[in-house]
């Protein structure tokens, strides 16, 4: 007679598992047997406890089952082997992958990955460095010619003159301008340089220096002064190599780094993102400046994105203007509002006209510095950006004294700058 719950109800269904679990358990124990056949080659006292082992099972309630735990756990780690090769398949074929300690970016590494269309530009490789760094974002519109002459055309027919002879700029007597309230902080960090009259002038800007150490060195000791050289923000040791930089006859610039296109390119750090409240865009521009002393001048590092909005852009020329510095606009992107913005918040504002170093080969370099010379013999003045990098300090240490010989002025951009004020002056007057 079947036996009854409490409630009077049969047990028939809790007796039939109780029966299938009894019959797996004897059949657990005939499959081992016959294993533990295969097991007479161990020590009798060891083979017993593989046998223990092969028998031991456990209960799975929901599924009403007994599942041996060895094979169990096989079955696991298979699994779990299986899942394994196929991400880390995944990742060596669609790239990223688990960053480990000697892959993790340092607070110098400026880029993770490139962006396809736009690209940035490398640094070398030394045998010291595992991970590349970025220069800049490569600009779309490496030459860029004002959209106006900086000096009045002569008013009477001339005969032309040859190609290479530089064409007649205005001569500037005194580059000072009256004042008010005293010279800005700028005309106080300006480097003592009387530049030749009537010469086309050109100023050479190397952006991204500091980071790396051994090319940023080469660049102030091995060409000829006076470079303009722009120090990043986040560069270790910046009052010992501005200092030195400096005392070669170089000016010193500030590098801000500014939000790019591709959110694939790091800038580096307290980089100015346009999505930033406009109290941290004041902060952060700021700590930048604070960074080291002696420049004349910002300009921004990639910015490609932010440079194209108004409120940051706003916000970053006012803190300029009230440090008594000037803005010089790399021109990453060509809609940007820097020159128009500067303009409007009363900054003093120039921009670059040629970039020299989208590509790592000399020829290129030297081509590029031969359009900032067309450009200089036109307009009376051209400012040129380069990079830290091994093509570019070789073409410079040579050009620098040929393109001198072909009647040009290399200038600091300080003086670049005390010309557009006088002109500007002169204007204001007339």
């Amino acid at each position: 007679m079947a036996r009854k719950t409490h409630k009077g109800k049969p047990q028939a269904k809790s007796a039939h598992a109780q029966a299938k679990r009894l019959a797996a358990k004897h059949q657990a124990r005939r499959t081992h047997g016959r294993l533990g056949g295969s097991l007479g080659w161990l020590p009798a006292g060891l083979r017993k406890y593989v046998r223990a082992a092969l028998d031991k099972q456990f209960h799975v309630p929901k599924l009403d089952l007994d599942l041996h735990v060895l094979p169990a756990l096989a079955g696991v780690v298979v699994l779990a082997v299986a899942v394994g090769a196929g991400y880390w398949g995944a990742q060596s074929l669609f790239g990223g992958g688990v960053e480990t300690a000697h892959q993790r970016p340092t607070k110098n590494v400026v880029i993770q990955q490139t962006h396809s269309l736009r690209g940035v530009i490398l640094s070398e490789d030394d045998a010291e460095k595992t991970v590349k760094t970025a220069y800049e974002e490569k600009v779309l519109e490496e030459v860029y010619t004002p959209p106006e002459p900086a000096a009045p055309e002569p008013a009477t027919e001339v005969a032309p003159e040859p190609e290479i002879a530089p064409k007649p700029v205005v001569e500037v007597e005194n580059y000072e301008v009256a004042w008010q309230g005293g010279k800005p902080l700028w005309l106080k960090n300006a480097i003592a340089y009387a530049p030749p009259k009537g010469k086309p002038q050109i100023s050479i800007v190397i952006d991204d220096m500091g980071v790396d150490r051994r090319r940023s060195k080469a660049m102030w000791e091995e060409v000829t002064a006076p470079l303009t050289l722009s120090f990043m923000t986040y560069a270790d040791d910046l009052p010992e190599q501005t200092r030195a930089a400096r005392s070669k006859g170089h000016e010193l610039m500030l590098h801000m780094s500014m939000e790019p296109s591709s959110s694939t390119i790091d800038a580096g750090a307290n980089v100015l993102l346009t999505a930033m409240p406009t109290a941290e865009i004041r902060s952060l521009a700021n700590w930048g400046m604070n960074r080291f002393e002696g420049f004349v001048a910002v300009n921004n590092h990639m910015g490609s994105r932010f440079t194209e909005d108004e409120r940051g852009m706003r916000v970053v020329m006012e803190e300029i203007k009230k440090k008594g510095l000037f803005f010089l606009d790399s021109r990453t992107s060509s809609r940007t509002v820097g020159r128009r913005i500067a303009r409007e918040v009363g900054l003093p504002v120039l921009e670059r006209n040629v970039f020299l170093d989208n590509e790592n080969i000399p020829e290129k370099v030297l081509a590029q510095l031969y359009e900032t010379e067309r450009i200089a013999q036109k307009y009376g003045h051209a400012i040129a950006i380069g990079h830290p990098r091994d093509a570019t300090i070789k073409v410079l240490k040579t050009w620098i004294e040929d393109a001198r010989s072909r009647g040009f002025s290399i200038v600091p951009i300080s003086t670049l700058m005390k010309k557009r004020l006088y002109l500007n002056n002169l204007k204001l007057k007339g």
